[in-house]
């Protein structure tokens, strides 16, 4: 482009007065979170780091074959040094299906061009991990919330109405109640697991993947190549455990009688002080509101 110039009461014609430069935008830091892992990508970075379980991996680009989405759930296809065996599959599910559709777009257009016919390298073994960040935030905060403000209300009221003492002592009561409710759905849900998965479910065994400060975690994988894993303290370098087909990250390690019948008698025993805490707490809101 040329612009007029004035020297002297003359203009004449010079070179362009602006210059026009492209720029490619950047890639903005995409985070997509799952009910279970986290993957992160964005621009400048040559791989995909991954959260799960307490663990923070880097999957190189160079060790990816594939991206894959389906509605609300995002796959990684690891490549695969030999033909027949099925590549390691890292999976996000239950993530926004908006944040699938272009977290995937992203990572295939940076994904490096490969000849349909060649040498492949094995994708796990370029896999490094680094130390975890600071940890998850908690899933059910909203509910935990919910359900203090509730107590809280309760407390209040029945202080208000009956007896002001009883804003201290049903407090008590309370956290007893969530206590054994916790204790009746974990150890429940434990024993529904330990029933009905080696019945129902496909049992494998599972290799010590890592540590952390409290326990073990093993990994396994589903019959569609996907990677998982499993908190247990107990057990060696591997672990026989039963998963759910459906929901391969549902899993349950083996367990004796014995464990079963603990795991019985304690979900019983937070049942009771769940019931208990919470019927008398509903009396006394009754008493209250009666007047």
């Amino acid at each position: 482009m040329a612009c007029a110039y004035h020297d002297g009461g003359q203009p004449f014609v010079g070179l362009s007065c602006h210059l026009h430069m492209t720029t490619t935008p950047a890639l903005p830091s995409l985070v997509l979170r799952g009910s279970s892992a986290t993957a992160r990508f964005g621009d400048g970075l040559d791989y995909v780091q991954w959260e799960q379980d307490g663990r923070v991996t880097r999957i190189p680009l160079d060790a990816i074959e594939a991206a894959r989405s389906l509605d609300r759930s995002f796959e990684v296809v690891l490549t695969t040094a030999e033909a027949d065996r099925p590549p390691v599959v890292y999976a996000v599910h239950d993530a926004s299906a908006a944040a699938v559709t272009v977290f995937c777009a992203a990572l295939e257009a940076h994904l490096p061009e490969r000849a349909a016919e060649g040498p492949r390298v094995d994708g796990e073994e370029l896999i490094t991990e680094v130390p975890a960040g600071h940890p998850p935030r908690p899933s059910k905060r909203g509910l935990v919330v919910a359900v203090i403000v509730v107590f809280t209300v309760i407390d209040v009221t029945v202080a208000v109405l009956r007896e002001p003492a009883w804003a201290i002592a049903l407090p008590f009561l309370q956290l007893f109640a969530c206590a054994g409710a916790f204790m009746a759905l974990t150890l429940g849900r434990g024993l529904y697991d330990a029933l009905r998965l080696p019945k129902h479910g496909i049992t494998v065994m599972a290799e010590l993947d890592h540590y952390t400060d409290k326990t073990k975690v093993y990994r396994y994988t589903d019959q569609d190549g996907r990677l998982h894993f499993y908190r247990e303290s107990t057990g060696g370098q591997q672990l026989e455990l039963s998963y759910d087909p459906r929901n391969p990250s549902r899993a349950s390690a083996r367990q004796s009688l014995y464990g079963q019948v603990l795991m019985a008698l304690m979900a019983v025993v937070g049942l009771g002080m769940a019931c208990g805490g919470l019927g008398f707490t509903a009396y006394q809101i009754f008493l209250a509101l009666r007047g």
